[in-house]
């Protein structure tokens, strides 16, 4: 592993002595905004309710036999540990709580296999082992980040990555929360490293585990996976998701629940009628949300056109990468750049919420690989991920909502449409970047620019 003297042979002593100072000082300050934003609030906010509640209690629904989707489940089965909101009665007897909340969730029956083990425990020490599970996975990635970029503790750019990953707003928002995206992207980014030490039956247990706790997330590393023809890989993977999913279902058959009417309510209910997935002004968190339809929408004032000119770039972006992906001769010294491309272009037409961004970690790694022969591309993926050290699109609707943001700016045509979404273009644009990056180099046999 390189060090301070292999990254700057002609440093003096003292221009590195505050090399490592400046370093430290990063690494702590943002060490220090990631514990305070981070798993402090979490600790602060364990009492109230937070994204991991509902599948704990439809994982314990699941395990008693009974319908997991059914709101009277849910308000049957609520630990008498967790906070009582006066809301959740009146709501599941009106029927309003799936369109206003979101609960009971409408995760896979996968995920509620998986997180299964955990309802066995009193939701207080569900909870506490959750965060641990989720700060420890947070510790090895950070690890496995600096392994895939071929970067030492002591070197100054790894340094630098250490702070913009404790640094990035989207994880203090996930540990907060506590939902699952944050453990299904930590473990899709240990699988590449498992994967990189040919650690194949590993690399696919993760996988599988990404991809049954949350699939928008965790099938795209195992899509990687299936285009690079790692077969081993995917049929592993694709195996073990079966098999929760038929132990899922069996439990449910053995009992004779019904619940898929309630199950495919649930997903209609979210992203067609519900508040949280809205992207219009019925939603007044809209702007937290990270899918190009809150754009759209800002331009053309339609649901429908806005959700098909979504779905259209999605797939033409998807198209676009499995060409390269699957004809481009050599695949392992892009394995960064291609990974980063498929999981920022899965943000944009389908729903995705701030905390799912980050899956910036890879592109993030990526810029940190590839600075020193695509110097110029790096700096603008890395100016298009700054946005994203601040919750900026919840932190203005909330000053708007207060009355803080003058009229003679909200009420122009590009607040609604560049400035509140202004996420949401970074992340187009650095799909594009990705993409364009990734044309580059379709032929790596003949175009050597980027190594890793």
């Amino acid at each position: 592993m390189p060090s301070y003297r292999d990254v700057s042979e002609s440093d003096s002593p003292i221009v590195w002595a505050w090399k490592s100072v400046l370093c430290l000082a990063l690494i702590l300050m943002a060490g220090a905004e990631f514990v305070v934003r981070g798993p402090i609030r979490a600790v602060q906010t364990s009492t109230q309710f937070n994204d991991f509640l509902s599948p704990y209690i439809q994982a314990d629904a699941w395990i008693h036999g009974l319908d997991p989707y059914s709101p009277q489940t849910l308000l049957r089965l609520w630990p008498a540990q967790a906070a009582h909101l006066q809301f959740v009665p009146r709501e599941v007897a009106d029927g309003s709580i799936i369109a206003k909340r979101g609960i009971p969730t409408a995760y896979p029956i996968t995920s509620l296999v998986l997180i299964a083990p955990l309802s066995w425990l009193p939701w207080k020490f569900a909870y506490v082992l959750w965060f641990a599970i989720n700060l420890a996975l947070f510790g090895a990635m950070l690890s496995v980040l600096m392994e895939l970029a071929g970067l030492s503790y002591r070197d100054t750019r790894g340094s630098l990555l250490i702070a913009l990953v404790l640094a990035l707003a989207p994880f203090h928002t996930g540990f907060v929360t506590g939902n699952v995206a944050l453990i299904a992207v930590e473990l899709g980014v240990i699988a590449i490293w498992t994967a990189r030490q040919q650690h194949d039956i590993a690399t696919a247990v993760l996988l599988a585990v990404s991809a049954g706790l949350k699939p928008q997330i965790g099938l795209c590393f195992l899509l990687y996976y299936l285009a690079r023809r790692h077969w081993r890989i995917f049929a592993g993977a694709a195996g073990l998701l079966a098999l929760f999913a038929a132990v899922g279902l069996l439990r449910l058959e053995a009992s004779h629940t019904p619940w898929v009417g309630n199950y495919l309510n649930d997903n209609h209910v979210l992203l067609e009628s519900g508040v949280l997935a809205n992207f219009t002004p019925i939603n007044p968190m809209r702007f937290g949300l990270l899918n190009l339809q809150v754009v759209l929408y800002s331009m053309v004032g339609n649901v429908n056109v806005a959700n098909r000119v979504a779905e259209l770039i999605g797939a033409t972006f998807l198209a676009a990468w499995l060409v390269v992906v699957w004809k481009r001769n050599r695949q392992d010294e892009l394995e960064l750049l291609d990974l980063s491309a498929i999981v920022i272009a899965s943000l944009l037409p389908v729903y995705h919420r701030f905390y799912d961004a980050v899956l910036l970690v890879l592109p993030l790694c990526w810029v940190f690989v590839s600075y020193r022969k695509a110097r110029s591309a790096a700096i603008l993926a890395l100016l298009l991920m700054v946005p994203f050290l601040i919750p900026g699109g919840t932190l203005l609707q909330t000053m708007q909502t207060n009355g803080r943001i003058p009229l003679a700016l909200s009420e122009r045509w590009w607040w609604d449409t560049i400035v509140m979404p202004h996420e949401i273009w970074a992340l187009f644009f650095l799909s594009l970047l990705l993409l364009y990056e990734m044309a580059l180099h379709r032929d790596f046999g003949n175009n050597h620019r980027i190594g890793l």
